[in-house]
C-alpha cells in the first residue's frame, strides 16, 4: 500500500514542478518562459554571469534583461491589410506602439481624405 501512495506523491510533486513560468510586465504584457530557457527581467541593475577556464581566466559577460512578450492575437489578424474590414479593425490601434508598419499600412490604404492622419 505504501508503494501505491509513494508513486502517487512522487506522481503529485513532479507535475507541480513541471508547471509554466509566466512573467507579467508592468505595462500588462506577459511572456511565457520556455521549458530549460533562463531569463533575466530587471531593469534597474546589471547582471554579469561568470565563466571560468581550466587556465585560470574568467570573463565575466553582461546579461541583457529580457525583451520577449507572447504575442496577443488583434482583431484586425485574419484580415486582408488595407482592406475596409482591417482599417475598421485597427483604428483604435493607431499610433499605439509608436509609428510602426501597420500605423503605415493604414495610413497608405485607409485614408481616403488625403490629409495623412488616418481620419480616411
Amino acid at each position: 500500500m505504501s508503494k501505491y501512495f509513494t508513486a502517487i506523491i512522487a506522481f503529485f510533486f513532479s507535475s507541480l514542478a513541471a508547471s509554466q513560468t509566466i512573467i507579467y510586465y508592468e505595462d500588462g504584457s506577459v511572456y511565457t518562459v520556455k521549458e530549460n530557457e533562463k531569463v533575466y527581467v530587471e531593469t534597474s541593475s546589471k547582471l554579469y554571469t561568470k565563466q571560468g577556464y581550466k587556465n585560470g581566466n574568467e570573463y565575466f559577460i553582461h546579461k541583457v534583461p529580457n525583451q520577449k512578450v507572447d504575442y496577443e492575437e488583434q482583431p484586425y489578424d485574419g484580415e486582408d491589410l488595407g482592406s475596409p474590414e482591417w482599417c475598421e479593425a485597427y483604428a483604435p490601434y493607431l499610433y499605439v506602439n509608436g509609428f510602426t508598419f501597420d500605423d503605415q499600412a493604414y495610413i497608405r490604404y485607409c485614408n481616403q481624405d488625403g490629409s495623412g492622419d488616418g481620419d480616411g
